[in-house]
């Protein structure tokens, strides 16, 4: 992604289902969750799945995998 997504698109992913996103909006999930703090906006992903099951995941991709089997929904505040 060369632009910066707009602060729009990320509020637009609120309440959404993780594993609904398509490619645009996972990369603007991704920009937001790395880079958020810098842009006022703070990204999290609400866990639906078994906790236990995510802390033993190996890498945040393995996490994420977990996450969207479980339909967890994605939460944006913005300030």
């Amino acid at each position: 992604m060369s632009a910066t997504p707009s602060i729009e698109a990320i509020k637009a992913l609120d309440g959404r289902i993780f594993a609904m996103l398509n490619t645009s909006e996972l990369e603007t999930l991704e920009f937001y969750r790395a880079q958020g703090r810098k842009y006022g906006v703070a990204v999290s992903i609400i866990n639906q799945a078994d906790p236990k099951a995510v802390a033993a995941a190996k890498s945040r991709q393995e996490a994420d995998h977990i996450m969207k089997s479980a339909n967890s929904l994605i939460s944006v505040a913005v300030q």
